[in-house]
């Protein structure tokens, strides 16, 4: 297992000390982790699987794909918690602006953007 966890954060393309904050583990425990110099507990690896969407029999086994196929809600679940994420950013304060709109509002957008993309 210790291999498919590089794996799995190399794939991420996230620093030990990156993978290991969203899982309330250090970076020297990441490190010892993938040496194998410790062993992964079962809550570590439910963790992993939950957060990282990691398919735990690919996690413990190598069968199978690494990741899980997301439904397109999980996706966008993913992406607004990772804008919800962001401190003060131009796309954070503009979703949390357009989610105010009223219908008329809605409508007005979509027509805005119909006619960009012509």
């Amino acid at each position: 297992m210790k291999s498919r966890l590089k794996e799995i954060r190399k794939a991420l393309n996230l620093t030990q000390k990156e993978f290991g904050e969203k899982i309330g583990l250090s970076d020297s425990n990441i490190s010892n982790l993938e040496k194998g110099n410790i062993n992964l507990i079962d809550r570590n690896i439910k963790s992993i699987c939950a957060i990282y969407n990691v398919n735990r029999e690919w996690f413990e086994t190598g069968k199978g794909e690494m990741f899980l196929e997301l439904t397109k809600e999980d996706e966008f679940n993913i992406l607004v918690g990772k804008l919800a994420a962001e401190e003060d950013s131009f796309k954070k304060r503009f979703i949390e602006e357009i989610l105010k709109l009223n219908d008329d509002e809605w409508c007005f957008v979509e027509e805005f953007i119909k006619r960009i993309k012509n």
